[in-house]
């Protein structure tokens, strides 16, 4: 009965010391402070609200990559086949897919093979050459081996082996 009693007690005297607090603020106005607007920085998540609100206005809207691939482009197509790039010269401009071994000769230094590119001129090709899309890896009696480059980020290694036989032969 005694803690119902002096729970009460604190229980009331909260509430009028509350009540108090409550109509001295009331009674003593207090000076509002005045608007001060400060120059904010502009910042780039400002810069992406701006360019969000004006492609929502139905203004023209700008995409700027920096240095961002195209995420609509296809990473499967070769660089080659994308239009306006100009190749070098030569054999570092034969792509290892456009090339048709045609002979290997054996010489003191090693085995020489020649190739025919799209541009229906022959090359003479020897281990360790650069090509457009890869290098030339060895030149054997009836093969030629070439590392090609690949862009593919989902292929566990950046290149493929790829052998081209001397007298291919298609078989149906």
């Amino acid at each position: 009965m005694r803690r119902a009693a002096w729970f009460a007690l604190l229980l009331a005297s909260g509430t009028l010391s509350r009540a108090h607090g409550l109509a001295a603020a009331a009674a003593a106005p207090s000076p509002t402070p005045q608007a001060v607007i400060a120059p904010v920085p502009e910042s780039p998540g400002q810069s992406l609200l701006e360019q969000e609100e004006s492609a929502l206005a139905g203004r023209a809207y700008s995409y700027d990559p920096a240095g961002r691939r195209d995420p609509f482009r296809s990473l499967l197509v070769r660089e080659q086949s994308r239009g306006g790039i100009q190749r070098p010269p030569g054999i570092a401009g034969i792509s290892i897919d456009d090339l048709v071994v045609h002979g290997i000769w054996k010489t003191r230094s090693g085995y020489v093979a020649q190739i025919r590119a799209t541009d229906n001129k022959s090359y003479l090709i020897r281990a360790g050459d650069l090509l457009y899309d890869g290098e030339v890896i060895r030149v054997g009696p009836n093969e030629v081996a070439f590392r090609q480059n690949i862009n593919d980020p989902q292929s566990v290694k950046p290149f493929r082996e790829v052998t081209k036989q001397l007298n291919a032969t298609v078989r149906q």
